[in-house]
């Protein structure tokens, strides 16, 4: 009768612990659908770090209005709230927010409740922040003990009156990126995203095989970069005249760059990540386009992560 009630009670702390779990699954800054199903539903059209903020004002993104209810916000994404409820049916994980202005003001706000399928958002208002570099940190906070964690940070630039150098040539980044990707027989025919965050478990990648394309069959741990259909930068060959690039900035400093390559037809391009023995410190990725006729090149983007080891 003991060994069945301390059996019980294991199964218990176990279920308890696992219904407490919260991970990301992404957070960003950019154009979302602030539609009647805001609550039920996030719907990002656009993602990128350089945003033009006389722009985002002019054409109602930061009242909500672009384009009939597209706002100009920042979002986080984890797992859907009944992943996570106390004894009560209540969800335990709350999330917080700091934003780090271009002088180095900041406001917070929250602790708030999450939707119920996991996200949450804000819309962002520029202000007298016309120009400069904007940070935002999200926080979850334990609804019951109060732990704090910081789960990721979203940073961007605003410029005034002009649009990012690359766009003004037609192309322009949707989408930049690291995390999971499904890399199946249509690998060259969309862009299959799982999960993106900026803190990974080398150790966890390299056991379950998603540094070799073989997590739960075919998902691969990656970079990433999305822009237009290549058919909107065609030379007078019909051949895409834009081409990208990128740079690995490793934990120690060290740098390797590859390229240029082309985007596969629907614009865009991946390469599974190694850690090799990089399993702890802090990554960059810089990306580039590359003219194929007057080799003009743009940085258009940047995605910054860390890797822990076993943990």
């Amino acid at each position: 009768m003991l060994r069945l009630l301390a059996i019980l009670i294991s199964f218990i702390v176990t279920v308890s612990a696992h219904a407490e779990e919260w991970k990301l699954k992404d957070s960003g800054v950019g154009l979302i659908v602030e539609g009647e199903n805001y609550d039920k539903e996030l719907r990002i059209v656009e993602r990128n770090d350089v945003w033009d903020a006389k722009a985002l004002y002019e054409n109602g993104a930061q009242a909500g209005k672009y384009r009939g209810n597209q706002l100009f916000a920042a979002w986080i994404q984890g797992p859907h709230t009944k992943e996570y409820l106390n004894s009560y049916g209540t969800p335990v994980w709350m999330y917080k927010y700091k934003i780090t202005y271009p002088d180095g003001k900041t406001f917070e706000a929250g602790p708030s409740g999450f939707y119920t399928p996991g996200f949450a958002y804000f819309g962002i208002k520029t202000g007298g922040y016309t120009t400069g570099s904007w940070k935002i940190d999200w926080y979850i906070q334990h609804r019951d003990t109060k732990e704090t964690r910081l789960v990721a940070t979203n940073e961007f630039k605003t410029t005034f009156g002009h649009q990012p150098e690359a766009a003004t040539f037609g192309w322009k980044a949707q989408d930049i990126g690291v995390g999971l990707i499904v890399e199946d027989e249509n690998y060259d025919k969309q862009l299959k995203i799982v999960e993106r965050g900026n803190i990974w478990d080398a150790k966890a990648l390299y056991d379950n095989g998603a540094q070799a394309g073989k997590y739960r069959g075919n998902q691969l741990f990656a970079a990433w970069i999305q822009g237009p259909h290549t058919k909107e930068y065609l030379n007078s060959y019909g051949t895409p005249v834009w081409m990208y690039k990128y740079k690995i900035t490793y934990p120690d400093g060290k740098t390797f760059e590859a390229g240029p390559h082309g985007f596969y037809t629907p614009g865009f391009a991946y390469f599974g990540i190694k850690t090799g023995g990089y399993t702890t410190g802090s990554w960059k990725i810089d990306w580039y386009i590359q003219h194929r006729d007057t080799k003009v090149t743009h940085q258009v983007g940047s995605s910054e992560f860390r890797t822990t080891f076993g943990k």
